[in-house]
């Protein structure tokens, strides 16, 4: 681990909440992307991913309030 990632407050490694909505918004246009049934395995295992990063970037954007 370098200096810059050791000397970081708590408050600093946080993400800004502006950028949580990015993320919210990019995680929503991607699983739009997949639609609500994925054709294989794959986009199946991506569609539960991106809903599991959703309702985390929506924990964290409600923790920053």
């Amino acid at each position: 681990m370098n200096n810059t990632m050791r000397n970081r407050s708590p408050r600093q490694s946080r993400p800004s909440v502006d950028r949580i909505q990015e993320e919210i918004v990019m995680i929503e246009k991607r699983l739009r992307e997949l639609g609500p049934d994925g054709d294989c395995g794959y986009e199946n295992a991506m569609i539960r991913f991106y809903e599991r990063q959703l309702g985390l970037r929506r924990q964290q954007l409600v923790a920053a309030d």
